[in-house]
């Protein structure tokens, strides 16, 4: 058989539920939002100490990037002084090897002018000075001028010498005093050398 209820009861149930529903999803729905905070609050929380770790570790690097550069600054400033005493070094020995190298051309005219004075008998040189190629020599001869006319002819022999000119002669007291020139390269060497 069946009943029907007339008075409207069940209505009543459905409704009652509908409220119960209704207040459960108001609920369940704060809870939502209040979980929804939380996890936004944690998030930016997480964010934040993840970035603050980041700007530590950042900011170490950076500190230990300016004490490298510090570091590397002074090798360089090092380095400098260094490379400036190695340059002056290197020219210090090349003119030591270049006076070396060319020390033996003057020692072999003065060498020759030597030679050239011994074979003259009764010749003294006074001075010797050269301007650019030019070399003027004088001296002192003792007897006659026979000596000077030998020490030149004895200058041209040696064939290192050319042009070789009697510049002045001047008798004094049995002695005589001349001057020659002669085109010759006897101190230009070392003179540049230095």
């Amino acid at each position: 058989m069946i009943k029907i209820n007339l008075l409207g009861r069940t209505k009543l149930k459905a409704a009652k539920a509908k409220k119960i529903s209704t207040a459960s999803n108001q609920t369940l729905m704060a809870v939502m939002a209040v979980a929804v905070v939380l996890m936004s609050v944690g998030i930016i929380y997480f964010w934040e100490r993840i970035l603050s770790q980041q700007d530590e570790e950042l900011s170490q690097q950076i500190m230990l990037a300016k004490k490298e550069k510090v570091r590397q600054e002074g090798m360089l400033k090092e380095n400098e002084v260094f490379e400036k005493r190695r340059k002056l070094l290197e020219t210090r020995i090349n003119v030591i090897e270049s006076l070396k190298k060319n020390q033996s051309g003057p020692v072999q005219v003065l060498d020759l002018l030597s030679d050239c004075v011994q074979r003259s008998d009764g010749v003294w040189l006074k001075d010797l000075t050269q301007k650019d190629n030019l070399v003027t020599v004088n001296g002192t001869a003792m007897g006659s001028p026979d000596a000077v006319a030998d020490f030149i002819t004895n200058l041209t022999r040696v064939g290192n010498f050319k042009n070789v000119n009697l510049v002045n002669l001047q008798e004094l007291d049995s002695k005589y005093s001349f001057s020659i020139t002669f085109e010759g390269n006897i101190v230009a060497s070392s003179a540049s050398a230095s």
